[in-house]
């Protein structure tokens, strides 16, 4: 008789499962991104520690690596210097140059833009030939004459003509909305002026600061206004007709940025 439970199979040994290994791949993206935020804010922090002049040296270096060859062994060299000291002079002055060439090419930009607004505004076109502009050394003059029988002031006088009033305030409008200096100048005929002690150098000098007080109310700054002349009747828009009514009339010339008025 067998023993008991002989016929009983025998415990059956427990699997193991194979589990897949864990690799480092994480660990090594993890690591390279981490370095490259480092590298990311060490970047913004050199970008917010250095100068204007070091980090155009720094440009300079990648555009041409060759200039700093045969001076600094660096781009930044704590003051951006991007080449030998004996051109450095030179190189001050040509950069100086053309500043200067191109402030000169934006004044005469601007003085072209403001030629063009003033000779399409329809308000100031009514004046006709009355209204005039034109470009010169020292900026945009602005002409405003007499007409037969329609003058800018009353007959021997500083009062502006009524009619003359809303193109003046739409002029300083429109000046207004530069910064530019101006200068006023008034001129006149050669038709002596019958006031006793009262002559046509003070006619023209009242005429021109009449139109400056008007500018000024339209909105030009007093500050803008560099000087008020009166040439009397020297300077004749007309010399072979000296009694014209062109002759008779006020200029603003509205000075470049870098332009001082010479009379």
């Amino acid at each position: 008789m067998s023993e008991k439970g002989s016929d009983q199979p025998p415990p059956r040994k427990k699997k193991k499962h194979d589990h897949p290994a864990h690799g480092g791949a994480w660990k090594v993206a993890f690591a390279d991104f981490m370095t490259s935020m480092f590298a990311l804010f060490l970047v913004l922090w050199i970008i917010s520690s250095t100068s204007a002049s070091q980090k155009e040296a720094v440009a300079q270096y990648f555009r041409n690596p060759t200039l700093f060859r045969a001076g600094s062994s660096s781009p930044m060299d704590m003051g951006g210097n991007t080449r030998s000291k004996n051109n450095e002079g030179e190189n001050d002055g040509k950069s100086s140059r053309d500043a200067g060439k191109d402030a000169e090419a934006k004044e005469k930009e601007k003085m072209a833009a403001l030629d063009s607004l003033l000779a399409n505004d329809s308000l100031l076109a009514q004046l006709g030939k009355q209204f005039k502009t034109r470009q010169t050394e020292q900026g945009l003059e602005i002409e405003i004459s007499d007409a037969e029988g329609l003058g800018t002031f009353h007959l021997g006088s500083a009062e502006i003509n009524q009619r003359m009033e809303a193109p003046l305030l739409q002029l300083a409008s429109t000046l207004s909305g530069i910064s530019n200096n101006v200068v006023v100048a008034g001129h006149t005929d050669k038709h002596g002026y019958s006031g006793e002690g009262y002559t046509n150098w003070q006619l023209s000098s009242d005429r021109a600061n009449a139109v400056r007080t008007r500018l000024n109310q339209g909105g030009v700054d007093i500050q803008r206004v560099n000087a008020v002349v009166g040439y009397g009747d020297t300077e004749l828009a007309n010399p072979e007709d000296p009694f014209a009514p062109e002759n008779r009339r006020v200029t603003i010339l509205v000075l470049k940025q870098n332009k001082k008025f010479t009379p």
